[in-house]
């Protein structure tokens, strides 16, 4: 459940010569972001090293790109007043709104970090195994066998039934439709030419207006009455739902939280809550049909039941080479030597994660996909950061990794997925990444389903 918002930060002033970068115009900068990511990235990080500045259109704005544990621990482990999240100034904000756990910084942010921790923390998320479960069985009985099926469409439906489910309990299902169609055309407006407007537009501060502006306002109508109605509820203390486990949570100076912050928050957890997840599922099964060897072994240790080793070391390698946020983004608001470069106030700082994940002094062949890698060796803190790290690691990386388990144990146990007939060798390798603005499979990870045990299957 990382966050989604990696889309180009504001700058306001250049950073004084701290890395080298592309010289090419603004546009084309712009514009390699958004279509080629991972190949502008690899293609800095090989010309110029763990250390680049890249210029976006309109305005010269610019951005320092780093990577490398060394790079990492210094900005994750550096005070919130020193590098402080810019999700707050993205193109994000005023969507996901001012008291987000994703736009807080400072004192605010740990607060209501603190409030949002026990639902997602310990035991608690097993509570939730049955909702994946059923969620998935739902969704895998309308899949069409024997046939090419964009699979990010059905694990998105999954997700968001799964966080629908978990945060509204027994109310999801009630209002699962309104939510689930305004959900649905929020995400289908975050695409490509989403994605290029924000690339190009002056950043705001503004909510955005237009359809988006509309389907927001409708997503704030349903939540604002359930919150007015849920806040009357006699049994609340009995329930165990996310919603209402923030209905009930109290700060140090046991104040609950606002129906605004419990708007933001919620909203949160829905937008930011299921995409990243589903992606990662979908880029799971990808990685698998184009490597039958290590699918064979995935699906012999679910029958086998015994253990989650290798589906373990299965999810991380995904997250490794497949990250599907690509960079979290610090604004400096002091002096800090990062990589080897002295950096001033103002300057902002992408830490990389697609290029800490795949840097060759740690990594063995980094862009191969080897969940071999991981067994018995869990990925080390400042190496492998899909879920970002320090005080804004991701709340729900534990409920994710659950989910992701759940989801691929649910699906392989019946059906065996195959890549379809097609022509073309970037489809075949499966290198083409798509930055929407999270990191996705082109053609939404197409693969065929088949029941297992079926005639040449």
């Amino acid at each position: 459940m990382a966050s989604t918002a990696t889309a180009l930060p504001v700058v306001e002033r250049a950073p004084a010569g701290v890395a080298q970068g592309p010289r090419w115009p603004g546009l084309a900068q712009s514009l390699a972001w958004t279509l080629a990511l991972p190949w502008l990235l690899d293609h800095c990080n090989a010309r110029y090293g763990n250390a680049f500045e890249l210029r976006f259109f309109p305005g010269g704005r610019r951005i320092v790109v780093v990577s490398g544990a060394e790079a990492v621990k210094t900005v994750f482990t550096a005070p919130p007043e020193v590098a402080p999240s810019a999700t707050g100034v993205s193109p994000i904000a005023p969507v996901l709104g001012p008291s987000s756990v994703l736009t807080l910084t400072g004192p605010e942010h740990m607060r209501i970090r603190r409030l949002l921790l026990p639902p997602f923390h310990g035991e608690r998320i097993r509570e939730y195994e049955q909702v994946i479960v059923e969620a998935t069985r739902r969704n895998m009985s309308s899949w069409p066998l024997g046939k090419p099926m964009r699979l990010q469409d059905q694990t998105m439906e999954i997700a968001l039934e799964v966080i629908l489910r978990s945060v509204f309990g027994v109310e999801g299902t009630r209002m699962g439709e309104e939510l689930r169609t305004t959900i649905r055309e929020l995400f289908r407006m975050l695409g490509l030419p989403a994605a290029l407007m924000m690339a190009l537009r002056p950043p705001t501060s503004k909510r955005p207006g237009g359809r988006y502006g509309r389907a927001l306002e409708n997503l704030d109508k349903v939540i604002y009455a359930e919150i007015a109605r849920r806040r009357t509820e006699p049994d609340l203390e009995e329930r165990g739902d996310i919603f209402s486990l923030l209905l009930q949570a109290r700060d140090k100076e046991g104040r609950e939280l606002t129906d605004a912050e419990l708007r933001d928050e919620l909203v949160t957890l829905l937008l930011a809550g299921h995409e990243t997840t589903a992606t990662t599922v979908t880029w799971a099964i990808e990685r698998l049909v184009r490597h039958p060897d290590r699918l064979e072994r995935l699906i012999a240790e679910i029958d086998a039941g015994e253990s989650e080793e290798y589906m373990q070391a299965v999810i991380d390698e995904t997250l490794r080479v497949r990250p599907v946020v690509p960079a979290v983004v610090r604004i400096l608001k002091e002096p800090l030597r990062v990589g080897g470069h002295e950096m001033p106030p103002g300057t902002r700082v992408a830490l990389s994660i697609y290029l800490t994940n795949r840097d060759p002094r740690v990594y063995e062949a980094p862009a191969e996909f080897r969940p071999e890698r991981f067994l018995g060796n869990r990925p080390e803190t400042f190496t492998w950061i899909p879920f970002g790290g320090g005080i804004r690691r991701c709340l729900g990386a534990s409920f994710a990794m659950l989910e992701m388990k759940l989801i691929l144990s649910t699906v392989l146990r019946e059906l065996r997925p195959s890549l379809p007939r097609h022509r073309g060798p970037l489809f075949r390798k499966g290198e083409l990444m798509l930055h929407r603005p999270t990191l996705v499979p082109w053609r939404d990870g197409r693969v065929v389903w088949n029941r297992r045990g079926a005639q040449g299957v």
